[in-house]
Parts: structure tokens; sequence; C-alpha cells
């Protein structure tokens, strides 16, 4: 087994058993590690809310290069090829190129995983980059027609949530639960006790004080 595909399972497996919050990842084929499908859910509060687009991933030299990203539903967006190509910096071969105006930082690098990906895409869908659009048509409209865009992209969430699989379920992300039930102390329990011993002292010493002074008192008065 090479080394980028024992990586991959494993990079699969932990994202299957730890989904990332509106996504949903597995494979074409069962017997190809370096062709996935990706779900992706339209972040809220943008054009994208309440739709659920697929994505192939294509691993060709990973984790060397990064892989390649196609939206397989129909996807209207100033940073998607016309024909659903993703471009984003992240996704731009290692090392300089002068002309994209990208710094080396960021571009892809070997320490990239699908997760940080995915982040990647949350931001795009969010926040379009439209000073360098690699679709300058749904740039313009994005920047000049927003309603127009929203209306556009309103079709496509239709078309792409009618294509999903029937039994199409989005995971979950396991939630961290506060037990209800109290802890248990185990040997450490302790009641604690009333000690009257501390008050019996205490008025023996006021008595002891007390015939002090009067055996002084005595004293004084037979000289």
């Amino acid at each position: 087994m090479q080394a980028s595909q024992k990586l991959l399972q494993n990079q699969l497996k932990t994202m299957l058993k730890e989904p990332v919050e509106g996504f949903k990842v597995e494979l074409c084929d069962d017997s190809d590690i370096y062709k996935w499908r990706c779900y992706i859910q339209g972040p809220p509060d943008t054009p994208y809310q309440g739709g659920i687009f697929q994505q192939k991933w294509s691993f060709q030299s990973y984790p060397f290069e990064p892989p390649t990203l196609t939206f397989t539903s129909g996807f209207w967006h100033p940073n998607v090829e016309s024909n659903g190509k993703v471009c984003i910096s992240i996704l731009h071969a290692p090392g300089e190129d002068e002309m994209s105006g990208e710094r080396p930082e960021e571009r892809w690098n070997p320490t990239q995983t699908p997760e940080t990906i995915l982040l990647s895409i949350i931001s795009l869908l969010s926040d379009p980059n439209i000073f360098s659009p690699a679709n300058v048509d749904a740039g313009v409209e994005y920047r000049d027609k927003r309603e127009a865009f929203k209306v556009r992209v309103k079709k496509l969430i239709e078309k792409a949530n009618a294509a999903l699989p029937s039994d199409f379920e989005m995971p979950k992300p396991k939630k961290i639960e506060v037990p209800s039930t109290p802890i248990d102390n185990g040997d450490y329990d302790f009641e604690i006790e009333e000690d009257d011993s501390y008050e019996e002292d205490v008025e023996e010493e006021e008595e002891d004080d007390l015939s002090g002074d009067d055996g002084e008192d005595e004293e004084a008065d037979d000289e």
C-alpha cells in the first residue's frame, strides 16, 4: 500500500467518525481511495442557505499537490469556474507565482488536510473573492445585481436538492454532554462532626482566670 493511500484512508476514517458540520464525505467507488464525493450544505445567512451541493474530489499527487475539487451540482459563484472547478488559493500548487498575487503561505502545502479544505470552502461561500474571480459573470452579478444573483442561486438550490439520494442524511457532529448525575467522590466522602471539647477547654480556662484574680485580690488585702 502506498503512503498516500494509507494517509487518505486514515483521514477519511477520521472524517466519518468525527464529521465536520455541514459536510458529508464518502468514496465515489469503494475500490478507489483517490476519488471522493463531498456533500456541502450552504452556510446560513448566505445565498446558498438551504441547499446541499455535490462535489467530486480527485487526489492525484496528494499530499504534495492539492486535490482537484469540482462541483457536479450546478453552481454559480465568483470563484467557481463554469465547469464547476473550485479556484481558491489553498488549492493552487505550492510555490511562488508572481502573476497570481498570492503569497506562498496562502497556497497548498503538504500539511493541509481535507478538513482544512472544507473550512476554506465555508469561507469561500460566505465571502466570495470578487477581485480575482474565476467566473467573471458571476463576480459582476454578485457585485452589481445581488438580488438577481440570489434568484439564480435559489433555482440551483432546488435542482441540487432534487438530485440528492432518497435516503440522504447529513451527519450531525457529536456534542459534549455535561453529566447530570452527581460526581462520586469515592473514598474522599466525609462528614464534619461537632467537637465539644473546644468549648469545654475554653470554659475551664475562664474558670482558672477568675480564680486567679480572686487570689491576687486577697494578697493585696493582707498587705
